[in-house]
């Protein structure tokens, strides 16, 4: 029988966010600093297919019903196909997704598919080329829509855009990136900017959602979408809508409350929460199975209590402790 992870404050802990590489193919600036970029001679950590499906294995014998693989850029990960092929036959596992910047997508999605990969986020933070070019530091818009096309075509669906707000660099594009919805089946996210490691200077790009809601209801009548979507997003549809639009406020609203998940970082560690630098070292325990189970355990103990996190925005970022960058945790 498979048990229930319920941390200290009666969260059910049911979903794990598994980076399999800090490899990506991109270097957004939102993820990498200019000095990560630089840090020469610097090794990048993987996991291994066996340390994936280990750590997978104890997670869905916990009772984690949900896994989502991200990076850096899982898709760059060279057994990727294995990883998925082997965590999605696990008994227990409900849903087995990825976050991905769909720049491989247009080769892969139906091999993705058929390995049981069941759906796939993908990162888009621009429409317009220049300005893509800009944030992910030379990458090519073509192909990341051309990856969300096949995702669509291959069934890796429902097909969610996370759109990170930046003022000043995308905001302006607000009201396309609502415009998607409407006519096709795509759940476009909007996430607040929130600082990492070396991003100093995060109130520069930091603008609350409430620029989203505006824009979104000068188009059509918002109407809100129930139900359960497993996560921290709050979900609308514009009148007579095809796809959603989701908002995350990592700043303006603490989601801390509704918290359901665990994070596993490329170099093998358990990060209870992104606010904090608390990790648990993994590798000790991946030759057996029960000592991996009371590692998650323990980092239970290490979620911080929600009733102490600060709604401010400023007051919240002065609670961030983390020690590596956005690659090097998975998001």
């Amino acid at each position: 029988m498979l048990e229930k992870l319920v941390d200290p404050y009666g969260r059910i802990i049911n979903y794990l966010r598994l980076s399999v590489t800090e490899h990506c193919n991109l270097n957004c600036v939102y993820c990498r600093s200019e000095q990560q970029v630089c840090r020469a001679g610097v090794k990048e950590e993987v996991l291994t297919i066996q340390e994936c499906l280990a750590i997978a294995e104890a997670a869905v014998e916990l009772g984690m019903t949900r896994i989502r693989l991200t990076g850096g850029e899982p898709l760059v990960h060279p057994d990727i196909l294995d990883i998925i092929s082997g965590i999605s036959r696990m008994d227990g596992l409900m849903d087995l997704s990825m976050t991905t910047n769909a720049v491989l997508l247009d080769s892969m999605a139906f091999k993705l598919a058929e390995a049981g990969l069941d759906r796939v986020n993908i990162s888009l933070d621009s429409l317009d080329e220049e300005t893509y070019r800009r944030i992910t530091r030379g990458g090519k818009l073509y192909k990341t829509l051309n990856g969300i096309e096949k995702a669509l075509q291959a069934g890796l669906t429902p097909v969610k855009i996370n759109m990170l707000l930046l003022k000043g660099v995308n905001d302006h594009e607000i009201r396309r990136f609502v415009a998607l919805t409407l006519d096709k089946e795509l759940d476009v996210r909007f996430i607040e900017y929130m600082p990492f490691l070396g991003q100093e200077n995060w109130q520069q790009y930091y603008l609350p959602l409430d620029r989203v809601m505006e824009i979104a209801s000068a188009i059509a009548p918002l109407v809100p979408v129930k139900g359960e979507h497993g996560g921290p997003a709050k979900y609308y549809r514009l009148q007579g809508a095809s796809g959603k639009i989701g908002l995350i406020p990592t700043l303006s609203r603490h989601i801390c409350s509704v918290c359901n998940r665990l994070r596993v970082t490329p170099a093998c560690t358990i990060k209870p929460c992104l606010f904090s630098a608390d990790e648990i070292d993994l590798k000790p325990g991946l030759s057996d199975k029960e000592v991996l189970k009371e590692k998650f355990r323990a980092a239970l103990k290490l979620k911080p209590d929600p009733a102490r996190v600060y709604c401010s925005p400023y007051e919240r970022v002065k609670q961030f402790q983390g020690k590596r960058f956005m690659t090097q945790i998975g998001g």
